[in-house]
């Protein structure tokens, strides 16, 4: 199967009428996350940042399938996944982005793994309404940022309290630095067509999911509490001393604690959210003629959620922390070829409060604001080929 984002090769074996197995290789969905996406015509990013979690990407998939018959035609199938690790922490120019791109997931020196399990029966039993489905899917792997020795920095500060030697980092670092975090994510999925109503709803919890989409589209932050700040700034004042990662796409933290130099941990962003999406066949409620010419109206309306855990937004320093998406959908279907789409929704922002009452909320038409909002009406054609 080859097409412009899918690329993979798929080999099945039926080892009787109840049981197969199968294995995937190549660039195809990952089982974690994508199986289940809401009907947006919103196709820039899908509700990219606003609760749609969903990825491409190189992989060995392999899974067992069983059916277990019955009245409503149970079928279950586990699957496991070996996946090349992605973070989207991309180099800082445009040579190396066209380069190679991001590498901090190749850096860790091995593979994400993945794994899902669907559940399947025959919900509505009325003709042509397509089985429910109950998936779960879970992930794990890792990242690791990485520090050349002569990147390392210099300590300016000349408080020998502070830096005992402009090269304390440098001698403490000899062979250069570098930092794991760890991603952990997991997601409940689920699919119920009827004849009258559709509902697709997904929830996601995890760290770090940048690359899918979601989490505010956070990576990872520096985890500075404790450390001491030793260099000073422009103005003479004291900040931590920083490095460029060796693929210019993170930046790593370098302070003292009781003297002794030390690097700042990376922290994985956390995050949670989900949508429910639900679709009415208009014409089919509305008993339209099949053959006439208003058998292809559809209504969808969709709600989504995406927040970043607030304590770790607020050790980042930014202050966007929820996301969500309201959006009413219809459509209607001229023909095999062509279906015209009528999309009104609303995009909102919200920024994450200071415990202080210090730090003022972002600027919004002039004036302090918690929250900010983007009202979109889309129309256009969809061409099916």
């Amino acid at each position: 199967m080859a097409s412009i984002r899918l690329a993979y090769g798929r080999i099945d074996h039926r080892f009787n009428d109840s049981t197969s197995m199968f294995g995937v290789f190549g660039q195809d969905w990952t089982p974690f996350g994508s199986s289940t996406l809401p009907n947006l015509f919103e196709t820039t990013g899908l509700g990219l940042g606003f609760g749609t979690l969903y990825e491409r990407a190189p992989q060995f998939r392999f899974g067992v399938g069983h059916n277990f018959g019955g009245s409503r035609n149970l079928f279950l199938q586990p699957e496991f996944a070996v996946v090349m690790p992605a973070y989207g922490n991309d180099p800082s120019n445009v040579a190396d982005q066209f380069g190679y791109g991001e590498k901090q997931g190749a850096d860790s020196g091995r593979p994400e793994v993945q794994v899902r399990l669907v559940t399947q029966w025959q919900l509505d039993k009325a003709p042509g309404v397509a089985p429910a489905q109950l998936i779960f899917s879970g992930v794990e792997g890792q990242r690791k940022v990485m520090v050349r020795a002569a990147d390392i920095p210099m300590c300016n500060n000349p408080d020998v309290n502070i830096c005992s030697s402009p090269n304390i980092f440098k001698n403490a670092f000899a062979t250069g630095a570098g930092e794991t975090t760890n991603r952990a994510a997991w997601t409940a999925e689920l699919q119920l067509p009827t004849r009258y109503v559709t509902v697709i709803a997904k929830y996601w919890n995890g760290s770090d999911l940048r690359w899918y989409f979601v989490g505010s589209l956070f990576s990872n932050f520096n985890d500075t509490a404790g450390l001491t700040k030793p260099c000073l700034d422009s103005k003479g004042g004291a900040v931590f001393c920083e490095a460029p990662s060796n693929d210019g796409g993170s930046t790593m933290v370098f302070g003292t604690r009781d003297g002794s130099a030390e690097y700042a941990e990376q922290q994985p962003v956390r995050s949670q959210g989900g949508f429910i999406n639900l679709g009415f066949p208009l014409s089919r409620i509305f008993r339209a003629e099949p053959a006439g010419r208003n058998a292809g109206w559809q209504l969808y309306l969709h709600y989504a959620y995406d927040e970043a855990k607030a304590r770790d937004v607020r050790r980042i320093g930014n202050t966007r922390q929820k996301n969500d998406l309201a959006a009413a959908t219809l459509s209607f279907k001229m023909n095999n070829l062509v279906t015209f789409v009528l999309e009104e929704s609303l995009y909102r922002t919200r920024a994450v409060g200071d415990p202080t009452g210090v730090k003022p909320f972002p600027t919004y038409r002039g004036v302090p604001a918690r929250e900010w909002h983007d009202f979109r009406s889309e129309f256009g054609p969809i061409f099916t080929f």
